[in-house]
């Protein structure tokens, strides 16, 4: 159960993967304006149906709800067929001629977000669906909770407390210790998650609009690749609507933070209390001293030393 094509061959979900979200709809465009406080829209062909709330960067958008705050991903977006896009008024003449409709808000995000959570919504421990799968070798404490469709691998060790969520894939002979969570994740083999670290819970995803702040649903996941460790006290975000990924054999020390989307190489060498922000790419065998702090976007190459 290896997962180093999908880390490391350039391939990134973005709609919601199943395992993880319940999908509801499709909804018209007229609900998904209404549901965003938006009377109308500046630009329409027709009235598509928004089927799933994704990224501009997927290769295909048909049925996508969007949204776009840059010049360079509006004119990207242009020639492309999606269902609704929300942008700010500066970028009108970018869009005009859209194969989809476009409403200009002040906050693209915030209208974003209140479509996103009507489209998704996170599977619960409680919810209906397929038995988890653990293999006959794998040992789970009789406390910890293993959700459903969850895959399990053999000789995984799940300590006592832990949460596995729904649909989670445990590879083989990787370890789980007590009190650690993982949702919406995909592990590779012999990876060891610490006590109390949390996998896959929400990133930081805040938008600022007209009814006050209103959290950005995060639809991505976390993919975690083979002989990869976490510490105790961790916390992986998983991607806001793409992947956080942790390369192999990668090691990552106590109290390290990872945002959401965040894509880090092979073997690197991450000391506690580092903290790396939404959408860094970090390269292979990259070593960061402790407390040292990376900001969103940055990119850093094959074995830099970040101290």
């Amino acid at each position: 159960m290896a997962f180093r094509p999908l880390c490391f061959s350039g391939e990134v979900n973005f709609m919601p993967d199943a395992r993880f979200f319940l999908t509801s709809g499709p909804i018209s465009v007229d609900e998904a304006l209404r549901l965003a406080g938006v009377e109308g829209a500046a630009s329409s062909v027709d009235q598509h149906l928004v089927r799933h709330a994704s990224s501009v960067d997927d290769p295909d958008l048909e049925g996508a709800l969007l949204f776009v705050e840059d010049e360079a991903r509006a004119k990207a977006l242009r020639p492309e067929r999606f269902a609704l896009c929300f942008a700010t008024p500066e970028l009108k003449t970018c869009l005009d001629g859209a194969s989809g409709v476009v409403s200009y808000v002040q906050s693209p995000r915030a209208a974003f977000a209140s479509v996103a959570g009507r489209l998704h919504a996170l599977r619960g421990l409680s919810d209906a669906g397929s038995p988890a799968d653990v293999d006959q070798t794998a040992a789970a404490h009789p406390t910890a909770l293993i959700g459903p469709g969850a895959k399990i691998g053999p000789r995984v060790d799940i300590g006592p407390h832990a949460i596995i969520g729904p649909g989670v894939v445990v590879g083989a002979g990787s370890s789980i210790a007590e009190n650690a969570s993982v949702w919406c994740a995909l592990l590779g083999t012999g990876v060891k998650i610490g006590a109390g670290s949390v996998i896959g819970g929400p990133g930081f995803g805040f938008a600022a609009g007209p009814a006050g702040v209103r959290r950005i649903p995060q639809l991505g996941r976390v993919i975690i690749g083979d002989s990869a460790e976490i510490g105790g006290n961790a916390c992986v975000d998983r991607g806001a609507l793409g992947d956080t990924v942790i390369g192999p054999g990668t090691k990552i020390d106590n109290l390290v933070q990872i945002a959401h989307n965040v894509r880090i190489g092979e073997n690197c060498l991450i000391a506690s209390q580092v903290g790396i922000a939404g959408s860094a790419i970090i390269g292979r065998r990259v070593q960061f001293g402790g407390q040292a702090g990376i900001a969103d976007h940055v990119t850093i190459g094959d074995d830099a030393r970040i101290a």
